[in-house]
């Protein structure tokens, strides 16, 4: 591959925490920096577009030097464009989550709008999946489950990121970082439920609860404990027991 390539795996794949494949760009590495490719993976990806072309197309971008090649657009018009067609027709806003990158290549442009992105090399034997470590991958393997039993008799783990707490802030400047991970165990079987997720931006760092396809419902200053979040966790864990009950199902 000499030339970049955008790689569209369907909507959510990033936050959904599938680990066999993702939202990403794969660019060759530099001659003589070594062999094979890069990756960019992108946390929530929104939009792409990708141009030919050999000069900056934003007159606010930093002036090109020799060795940069991904920028942020700030005021960005395309942002205010997908910000204002996700307020109106789902309430979505994106103006202070999401940004505009621009990924410069010799005679072309990728654009995304994403809420971050993450660089990697890919395993050539899987170069969809994303390795062990990778931010937006579960904890499932990487860390030992915390078993806890509701008042409800529902059972639920957590598993809390290994990582040292700076690695975890630094890696946030650019991507939320799963701090912890709470997983519902049915049958015998666990799956994630919710996730906290750390996040720096603007100089600020705050921790998110956040379930798939309902999104945010518990945020924190700082680096929280995982026992800060239990209240409103354990409030929601209730909902689902009231909810089996009524399907006749046990906890």
């Amino acid at each position: 591959m000499d030339r970049p390539r955008l790689e569209y795996v369907g909507f959510g794949a990033m936050r959904s925490g599938r680990n066999e494949a993702c939202d990403a760009l794969y660019f060759p590495l530099p001659y003589g920096e070594d062999v094979g490719q890069g990756r960019v993976t992108f946390e929530d990806l929104d939009a792409a577009r990708v141009c030919r072309g050999e000069h900056m197309p934003y007159p606010g971008a930093a002036p090109y030097r020799r060795g940069d090649w991904v920028y942020e657009i700030s005021d960005s018009p395309w942002l205010l464009e997908r910000h204002e067609y996700e307020v109106a027709h789902y309430r979505t806003p994106l103006l202070e989550t999401y940004r505009h990158y621009l990924f410069v290549f010799h005679g072309e442009f990728v654009e995304v709008i994403a809420q971050g992105i993450w660089f990697d090399r890919p395993d050539p034997a899987d170069p969809s999946a994303l390795p062990v470590g990778h931010p937006l991958r579960r904890l499932d393997g990487r860390a030992a489950p915390e078993i806890h039993t509701s008042p409800t008799g529902i059972v639920w783990e957590l598993r809390r990121n290994p990582e040292a707490v700076p690695d975890l802030v630094a890696g946030s400047r650019l991507c939320s970082q799963r701090l912890y991970q709470f997983n519902f165990v049915f049958d015998g079987q666990s799956s994630e439920s919710a996730s906290v997720w750390l996040r720096t931006a603007e100089g600020r760092t705050t921790a998110r609860l956040d379930r798939d396809w309902v999104g945010t419902f518990a945020t924190l200053d700082g680096v929280p404990s995982a026992e800060d979040f239990f209240e409103v966790w354990e409030a929601y864990v209730a909902e689902v027991a009231a909810r089996r009950r009524e399907m006749g199902k046990v906890p």
